[in-house]
């Protein structure tokens, strides 16, 4: 049998799809009669949402689910984007599990990591490697790329060359490197310098389920008190500093679309400061709106006639981000500024779903905005279907916790056993 330890960053009831991933895999794995340990920290994201049912943190929590073993390790923890204290929570994290694997789990055959970068993963890419563990990484955005643009110019040019060769050997550790997109397959190969076979493509999933039924508009509109008659643009996901959620506020003020409203549902870091913004343009017709549970995605997504999906510019180079997944599966059209090479303009033009602007071009946005909310439901209607086709082909549920599950099997030298060749969506060609 094998015995699978699964190391997550965020794990349900955290309302985040990299959670429900880590889940969905786990449940899949002891289906399947592996052995499941799940390490995950407290739960604390997205920012502002409370979970008052772990009162008490400073000791280890057992929960079982389905089979599942899920180990809660008390760490620090930092759900607000600070630099500092997010590298204390990445190491902070990263000892709690290589000690809990040291006294507890010491027949493991093989880790796989979904967990916080750079200190995290080099602590337990230490680990593994001097006990002979297998381990497999599952990389959500690349770093130190992804931070090196939050600092200032003089001090990202400093920390480039550490840090990544900090990277480097960090994933020179692993059997297996999955990440979420070819591009970042692209540049673990050559940038970093992994072979080929080593590094497996595998794109974030949702539950298709959760979407088979749509929720009418109305329904929405009632539950969380939006006008009903006003054509709605909507921004649902984490409001942090790389979503540019308040470009969005700048860009919907300056188009002066006295008919329509803009909705912005979520929680992140930036809210406060978003939320302030607002009351100071005297913005009416925005409105915030929360909801943690992630059951009520698809209700909370028909208010909107159309999704809105920003990035700061460099921002969507190296992954997908998750809410495109959901806007998709919604059957709702996407109006984005993002790079244009990234693999989320790639994905809505492949899709014919949307509408895709450079970032941080307010001006753009804006023009977009008054020219989308013109267009006849039927248009909008078409632009939703398409996107609906495409999500459901390229981001099932069913199709990914099974690419990624062989390759946890593959990476501990059990694929031959179960007589399954190795698959993942960069040989399927997505």
């Amino acid at each position: 049998m094998l015995n699978v330890a699964i190391v997550d960053a965020v794990y349900p009831p955290e309302p985040v799809v990299s959670a429900q991933m880590g889940r969905d895999l786990a449940l899949h794995l002891a289906q399947d009669d592996a052995t499941v340990t799940v390490l995950c920290p407290f739960p604390t994201r997205p920012l502002g949402v409370r979970f008052p049912e772990y009162t008490n943190r400073d000791c280890v929590r057992v929960e079982r689910e389905a089979g599942v073993e899920i180990v809660r390790l008390p760490s620090f923890t930092a759900p607000e984007s600070r630099l500092i204290s997010r590298m204390r929570e990445s190491h902070s994290f990263g000892r709690s599990v290589c000690r809990y694997l040291e006294q507890n789990l010491p027949a493991v055959d093989v880790v796989y990591a979904n967990v916080w970068p750079l200190l995290c993963q080099a602590l337990i890419a230490r680990f593994c490697t001097r006990r002979g563990i297998p381990l497999i990484f599952h990389v959500q955005d690349i770093y130190p790329e992804s931070l090196l643009g939050k600092l200032p110019g003089s001090l990202g040019r400093l920390a480039t060359w550490p840090l990544k060769v900090l990277d480097r050997w960090t994933v020179h550790q692993a059997c297996r490197v999955v990440t979420i997109a070819e591009s970042m397959r692209q540049t673990y190969v050559e940038d970093r310098g992994l072979a080929p076979e080593k590094v497996v493509t595998v794109t974030n999933w949702i539950d298709e389920g959760r979407f088979a039924y749509l929720p009418a508009r109305g329904e929405a509109c009632a539950r969380y008190g939006i006008a009903e008659g006003s054509f709605t643009f909507l921004y649902l996901g984490n409001i942090g500093s790389v979503a540019g959620v308040d470009g969005l506020i700048e860009a919907f003020h300056a188009a002066r679309l006295t008919q329509a409203q803009l909705v912005i549902a979520g929680d992140g870091s930036a809210k406060v400061e978003c939320v302030d913004r607002v009351r100071r343009l005297g913005a009416g017709n925005i409105r915030f709106i929360s909801d943690p549970d992630v059951g009520n995605v698809p209700l909370l997504q028909s208010l909107g006639h159309v999704c809105l999906l920003p990035l700061r510019r460099g921002a969507g180079m190296s992954s997908i981000p998750s809410k495109l997944m959901a806007y998709l599966l919604s059957a709702k059209p996407v109006l984005a500024t993002v790079d244009a090479a990234s693999d989320t303009a790639r994905c809505i033009l492949e899709a014919e779903c949307g509408w895709v602007g450079e970032p941080e071009n307010g001006k753009w946005l804006a023009a977009k905005m008054a020219e989308v909310a013109s267009l006849p439901v039927a248009v909008l209607s078409a632009f939703g279907q398409q996107g609906r086709a495409y999500g459901v082909r390229h981001f099932s549920r069913s199709a990914g916790v099974q690419s990624l599950s062989l390759v946890i099997r593959d990476g501990a030298g059990r694929v031959r056993s179960m007589g399954a060749p190795l698959r993942s969506t960069h040989d399927q060609g997505y």
